[in-house]
């Protein structure tokens, strides 16, 4: 039988090996380096599946193109090849596994986390009206 601490140590290093992992795929270099070794796979498998398949009927044929496009569209979007809504799509992914690890990892309680956030907002708030009202006039105003 597992114990508590144990679980939290678990669940701790499969976190950390997530937050690396993330960190490496940051580098161009890298992602490209996968990227180029999925296409290589992904050409592979296509040419096994075209020699073997050659005289498939019209209908699997036709399946069969559609799904090497998938797969050859997945490997230019995993390459950086594809359009921007697959670099949006990246970024707002990374941004709701940081948000969650961030939850995940907090020092503090939710309500005490949110305090702090609040209070940082209208401190924020207050120095932006302070500054607005000590601008200089412009001349333009009526």
């Amino acid at each position: 039988m597992r114990n508590a601490r144990t679980t939290k140590n678990t669940m701790t290093d499969w976190l950390r090996l997530a937050a690396r992992l993330s960190l490496l795929f940051t580098e161009p270099k890298v992602r490209a380096a996968v990227g180029n070794r999925i296409k290589d796979s992904v050409d592979d498998i296509t040419d096994t599946v075209s020699g073997k398949y050659e005289d498939i009927s019209d209908t699997v044929a036709a399946r069969y193109d559609t799904a090497v496009d998938r797969l050859e569209a997945a490997a230019d979007a995993f390459q950086g090849k594809g359009y921007w809504p697959s670099r949006a799509t990246g970024f707002l992914l990374g941004v709701g596994v940081g948000a969650g690890l961030g939850i995940l990892l907090a020092p503090a309680s939710g309500s005490e986390t949110r305090e702090s956030v609040r209070e940082k907002a209208v401190d924020v708030t207050n120095r932006i009206r302070r500054s607005v009202t000590a601008m200089p006039s412009t001349g333009t105003e009526r």
